[in-house]
């Protein structure tokens, strides 16, 4: 009789440990998922932002050189040429 009471309490004390670590694993795993999805999200805009920037340096590129094609233009109608050395 002793022996069967010894074992309950071993089985209880064995279910109320694994009861505390489902506990502890469900509130480390919500922890571990928030922190997975926050590095995503982080990772993603600096994707996104090295990307926007190298559309705007190919846009501001593509400006620069109509605004020097339009400047030079200028310049040849009204007799004023320069030399450029490539």
């Amino acid at each position: 009789m002793v022996t069967d009471r010894l074992n309950a309490i071993k089985e209880q004390a064995h279910a109320m440990r694994a009861c505390e670590w489902a506990n502890s694993r469900e509130r480390t795993d919500v922890f571990v998922q928030k922190l997975a999805e926050t590095k995503k999200v982080h990772l993603e805009l600096q994707s996104e932002n090295r990307e926007l920037t190298i559309r705007r340096k190919a846009r501001m590129k593509e400006f620069l050189a109509e605004e020097a094609a339009v400047f030079e233009q200028q310049l040849n109608e009204l007799g004023l040429a320069f030399r450029k050395d490539d």
